[in-house]
């Protein structure tokens, strides 16, 4: 057997994760036809097939995963000494934090401020997503959600709550106190079982939703506008003209923090982990 290339399982374990040959070639920024020309020699090389092509992607074969798991340990340890060994001794990789809109443009971003001026050589890049992405697969290193993923490989904390408020203009909240109709903003279907979305349908009827977003920014610019009632984080509305009232019931959702061991034993992962830590520390 020829001697391994052990860049190529660089590329094989992308693969692996992402599945498809386009995804993992936008992971490692090289082009499609490099990625498979780098699993099928290393396929040549190990007379084995690493893995099955199929219309939903590339699955492992059994080998593949044999090999998959017996890489990890290497690859995590070439990844951490990278980080010692890149030229003119600056991080080499950026650390991908994903979290829903409201958490950064309302919290985090500003809250960041003083750690990018402190580590200018760290390149951070916020991922706005509201789907549970996928930490093993690496699609982020940093995940913030305000539910646990169902399932999955990854090490959970619970960093911070956020509790939620009714507010709309002044007119529209002075109908609400006499018992009269108001439309409602929320969520579109898609996210109708989130908490705030069932408690607006619950408390004024569906047939009360006449605005839609997946946007909180968005909702809380339509309630400005005079559109009807909206429940929004309370870190939301701190800066805004918008009237708000107590719930009859409190909702307050738990922030998650997930990542996983590898994660944390890469110091620029690290780093900013422990950042976001002391950021919700200061949100109690």
């Amino acid at each position: 057997m020829d001697s391994v290339n052990w860049d190529d399982l660089r590329f094989f374990t992308a693969l692996v994760e992402c599945r498809t040959v386009s995804s993992a070639s936008k992971r490692l920024n090289v082009n499609y036809a490099t990625v498979s020309r780098r699993v099928e020699r290393l396929e040549h090389t190990l007379r084995q097939r690493l893995f099955d092509r199929t219309q939903d992607g590339y699955i492992p074969t059994v080998e593949g995963l044999i090999l998959y798991n017996k890489t990890s340990l290497v690859r995590e340890n070439i990844e951490s000494l990278e980080e010692y060994f890149v030229q003119g001794g600056k991080f080499k990789k950026s650390v991908i934090i994903s979290m829903v809109s409201s958490l950064a443009e309302y919290y985090i971003i500003p809250k960041l401020s003083s750690f990018v001026k402190r580590y200018p050589e760290i390149r951070l890049e916020i991922n706005i997503s509201n789907r549970n992405v996928s930490i093993p697969r690496k699609e982020a290193d940093i995940a913030l959600r305000l539910e646990l993923p169902e399932k999955g490989e990854y090490l959970s904390k619970k960093v911070g709550e956020i509790d939620y408020k009714l507010c709309a203009a002044p007119e529209i909240i002075e109908k609400i106190n006499k018992k009269e109709n108001v439309s409602i903003i929320t969520f579109n279907s898609d996210f109708s079982h989130l908490p705030e979305s069932q408690y607006l349908i619950r408390r004024f009827g569906n047939k009360s939703i006449h605005f839609q977003s997946n946007s909180v920014t968005t909702q809380r610019i339509a309630a400005e506008n005079g559109y009807g009632v909206a429940l929004l984080p309370s870190l939301a509305i701190k800066d805004s003209p918008l009237v708000s009232m107590e719930l009859d019931s409190p909702i307050i959702r738990p922030i998650w923090m997930l990542t996983s061991k590898h994660t944390m034993q890469i110091t620029v992962s690290r780093l900013v982990a422990d950042e976001l830590q002391r950021i919700f520390n200061g949100m109690r």
